[in-house]
């Protein structure tokens, strides 16, 4: 089966919950998430953690020799991206490799998910066309889908049954 080259995701209701803006900021320490995952907790004691099966779909990515040759990008539009990368940073997996780490790329600022994909591109040369993107925002999915990325939504956040779907098309366009 092909694999893609990069891998993106965005932050906000796709990978972690809540979304940044709901938080009240910092300073933030780690702690634990309702479900009982590392989490990050705000001043006031709100907890961003990771829902669905981003947790187990990250450590694949990062423990799974078949990935070694693919870059992992996030891609976010959050108007505090200081806090985003803050939560990166503390936020880690249970090999002990913070989210940071894990990805080759960050490109966490407001703006069009377009222009994040573009600079991506431009560093690295890899084609949108192996390029793999999930966003719980249908708008988002649209517009990259118009620059060639296989773009997947992900109403509920990251999911095994979407993550499956995204390699599943992914495949398909490469002819497998």
């Amino acid at each position: 089966m092909a694999l893609p080259r990069l891998i993106a995701f965005d932050l906000d209701a796709t990978l972690w919950y809540p979304e940044m803006y709901m938080l009240d900021g910092p300073p933030f320490k780690p702690g634990r998430c309702p479900h009982g995952r590392p989490g990050v907790i705000d001043r006031s004691g709100n907890a961003v953690g990771l829902i669905g099966d981003s947790w187990s779909i990250l450590h694949e990515l990062h423990s799974d020799k078949k990935w070694a040759d693919t870059e992992i990008a996030y891609v976010s539009r959050t108007d505090m991206p200081k806090w985003a990368a803050q939560c990166l940073s503390m936020l880690k997996l249970d090999s002990g490799v913070s989210l940071h780490d894990l990805a080759h790329h960050h490109e966490i600022y407001p703006g069009s998910k377009r222009t994040h994909f573009r600079r991506i591109h431009e560093r690295t040369g890899i084609p949108y066309e192996e390029m793999l993107f999930f966003d719980d925002m249908h708008w988002n999915i649209e517009d990259c889908s118009g620059l060639g990325v296989c773009s997947v939504y992900a109403p509920r956040g990251l999911r095994a049954d979407v993550w499956r779907k995204g390699l599943a098309e992914y495949a398909r366009r490469h002819g497998n």
